[in-house]
């Protein structure tokens, strides 16, 4: 089993122009594999492969000065990753783009990494960082399969462990063949079966009126000047500050369902459509959907859950949850569902998320306890 450990690093003088010039190197290769490999097509319609162009980079970082200086296997594996940006834009995702000096900066590396007492040993180097005892022992104690080193815009240096675990002993105590339904919203942004809401704490969109304010003073800066350059590290600093924020939340709600409830059913959630939609496509960035889920599904790995995702095109919020009946229109206004055939007046959100715990108590050989109707809204603040 793997998982993945993020610490912060603090590197001397030296180790910063070593982790620079690796930052460089790669974005280079990046960049010239996509060049070549976008013009061999568009002329010659030959399809370069990852391999083809690492050995092809291997013998152009021997005749360059500078690259040389880089680790061959961090300046290969660009080639590697660019084929597996292509073989995503095969699959409906855009076209690989040129990697850019002010972004985000990575290299990868898995040959000769080791962790002694909380240093990062790199080629020749040995790179300070600070993190847990806990996250200490297991970096010490584990087979480390690769580091990835990372620049984040705000200036800090993050080196992303990826280790190798026999087992996770994490494993809560719950009542057993426990099953819940969730549903993802925007006004609230986890609705249980059993009630619980989640509320949207809206991380991104409460920063934007800061982040605004600054990008104007920001377009007004003069080019290349100190005020500018601090101007986009402030910028930096507020877009991470809620991306922060919201992973640390995320955690919180996602532990709290894996530990409580054996198998979790929710919705398949068609993103990419969803935010074709201008009037809500910023709410449905903001509430990050696609991470929620993904929490969700790597910790059900860890701890033995089932994850159940139904239909998408099944009607959850127009069906009554206590009769069945479904109704033909319901306004996005109407916030309480109430059912002209049997009388039932419930939380749309929550019967939405009734619905969809029903809906997989349907599928064969899955042994739950009984259904849930009607229950109370309680807020959750975690």
């Amino acid at each position: 089993m793997y998982k993945r450990l993020n610490v912060r690093l603090y590197p001397t003088v030296k180790q910063k122009q070593m982790l620079e010039l690796h930052f460089n190197g790669y974005r280079f290769a990046y960049n010239l594999c996509l060049e070549y490999k976008s013009l061999m097509w568009k002329y010659h319609k030959i399809n370069k492969s990852g391999y083809d162009m690492r050995k092809e980079l291997y013998e152009i970082r021997k005749e360059t000065a500078w690259l040389k200086k880089c680790k061959a296997e961090c300046v290969g594996q660009a080639a590697l990753n660019l084929d597996n940006a292509f073989e995503s834009f095969f699959s409906g995702y855009a076209y690989p783009k040129f990697k850019s000096k002010n972004g985000e900066q990575s290299f990868f590396a898995s040959q000769s990494i080791k962790v002694i007492a909380n240093r990062i040993k790199f080629y020749g180097n040995k790179i300070k960082f600070k993190t847990s005892d806990r996250y200490s022992k297991i970096l010490e104690s584990e087979i480390i399969k690769s580091v990835t080193f990372k620049k984040e815009r705000t200036g800090k240096y993050i080196a992303s462990i990826l280790i190798y675990k026999d087992h996770i002993n994490n494993k809560p105590t719950i009542a057993q063949n426990s099953i819940i339904g969730i549903d993802l919203g925007l006004k609230d942004l986890v609705i249980t079966s059993d009630g619980v809401v989640y509320p949207n704490n809206h991380f991104l969109i409460n920063t934007l009126n800061k982040i605004k304010r600054i990008k104007r003073k920001f377009s007004k800066a003069k080019k290349g000047g100190r005020n500018k350059e601090r101007l986009r590290l402030k910028i930096a600093k507020h877009y991470k500050k809620a991306f922060n924020q919201k992973e640390h939340y995320y955690h919180q709600i996602t532990n709290e369902l894996i530990r409580n409830n054996q198998t979790i059913v929710m919705e398949t959630i068609g993103i990419q459509n969803l935010m074709k939609n201008r009037k809500v496509s910023k709410h449905i960035l903001d509430a990050s959907w696609g991470s929620l889920v993904y929490m969700l599904e790597y910790k059900s790995i860890w701890n033995d859950r089932i994850i159940i995702k139904i239909d998408r095109w099944y009607p959850s919020s127009k069906t009554c949850s206590d009769c069945g009946n479904l109704k033909e229109t319901l306004l996005l206004s109407e916030r309480t569902y109430n059912c002209e055939i049997c009388g039932l007046s419930i939380d749309r959100d929550i019967n939405a998320a009734i619905n969809i715990r029903n809906e997989g108590l349907r599928i064969p050989g899955l042994s739950v306890e009984g259904k849930v109707t009607n229950p109370k809204k309680q807020k959750v603040t975690v």
